[in-house]
């Protein structure tokens, strides 16, 4: 869909995920990257970015096979991974567009057509998909068994690798050497992302690494690096700007009591476009160099912030995040939740703008 007249728009720095791609690989020593792109790149355009980075990256990695799709129909190369799982339904669909699949059942074999490459998933922690490691030893002989197929990795993911000092890391990194032990032959190993990168740069990275909100600009948890930087900046035009009396409420259910006279902007942003209603009464809106408070509940379409009495421009953009305004990281804190929620939650009818594409 084409907007032409979009009440917000989300501005992406190409060159900004170049450098944080740049900055992962230096920390990793070198390591392979595999860039997830999934969720349409946590909301800032899958096909954009994925051109953008193919050059740099080694591997792409979606959720499902229809993302996988559409990137090979807009003209992405690069060996694309499918953390989802395959079915009779999609198993030709692996094939159609040279796909590689996840393997972490062991029905999977049987699925996939002949010629297929797939990588095997080993659940060392994470509790979500994958073999048990003491499978190891079957899931070779299966591997063998099936040599109709590609294997071209292996890989497990930590549940626990955001923030340092996770002795359930190395517990992970054992369990996942000890599989290893059954693959030697494997082209390809991976389970870092930028958390396990960051936090723990002793460990053994194997391969190639894992990174996505990372090169988007943050860490998953509560741990802050900054020598990443967020690419994403969020704005809105006022709507419009109107003078508002002590003992005034604003907006459903009456949440907010103006406390002295002033003036309040109205923005044309709400639930609708992404922003959590979670953070009403909470967030908080830069015009120029002051930040002011959003009050009232945040509504579907609309949210308004009380500009004291200070007079702002209705031709003024509000900075929602980013640009010395919130990150995604205070969205998460103050709304209790985490940065790949309130990136994903980004809709499409927010305006995507690309600057630094080479």
């Amino acid at each position: 869909m084409k907007i032409h007249f979009p009440n917000s728009i989300v501005e992406i720095d190409l060159s900004a995920i170049t450098k944080n791609l740049v900055s992962i690989k230096e920390k990793s020593g070198g390591k392979k990257i595999l860039a997830v792109v999934k969720c349409d790149a946590y909301s800032h355009d899958a096909v954009r970015v994925s051109a953008h980075i193919e050059e740099f990256v080694d591997y792409l990695a979606v959720a499902n096979v229809d993302e996988a799709i559409e990137l090979r129909l807009r003209g992405i190369k690069k060996p694309i991974l499918v953390l989802g799982v395959p079915t009779y339904k999609n198993a030709a669909a692996f094939q159609t567009h040279n796909l590689t699949a996840t393997v972490s059942h062991q029905t999977h074999f049987s699925i996939l057509m002949d010629g297929t490459s797939y990588q095997i998933n080993f659940d060392t922690g994470m509790g979500r998909l994958g073999f048990k490691p003491e499978q190891a030893q079957e899931v070779r002989q299966l591997a063998v068994a099936n040599q109709r197929l590609s294997c071209s990795g292996i890989y497990s993911h930590y549940a626990t690798a955001d923030d340092p000092g996770s002795e359930f890391v190395q517990t992970q990194h054992r369990r996942f050497k000890k599989v290893l032990e059954h693959f030697k032959e494997v082209p390809l190993i991976h389970m870092s992302n930028t958390g396990a990168v960051a936090n723990y740069p002793k460990i053994d990275h194997f391969d190639m690494i894992r990174t996505g909100l990372g090169m988007l600009g943050y860490n998953p948890g509560e741990t802050r690096h900054d020598w990443l930087k967020p690419v994403l900046t969020w704005k809105s035009t006022i709507a419009q700007v109107r003078p508002i009396k002590k003992g005034e409420v604003v907006s459903y259910s009456s949440t907010w009591t103006c406390p002295e006279d002033g003036f309040m902007a109205t923005l044309p942003v709400g639930y609708g476009d992404g922003i959590p209603r979670s953070l009403s009464n909470k967030l908080q809106v830069r015009f120029g160099n002051k930040m002011y408070p959003q009050v009232g509940n945040v509504t579907m379409d609309y949210i308004m912030v009380y500009l004291g009495q200070d007079q702002v421009r209705t031709d003024q953009h509000g900075i929602l995040m980013g640009k010395d305004s919130w990150t995604a990281h205070d969205w998460a804190d103050h709304g209790k939740t985490n940065v790949h929620e309130i990136m994903t939650n980004i809709q499409k009818r927010v305006y995507r703008e690309f600057i630094g594409s080479s």
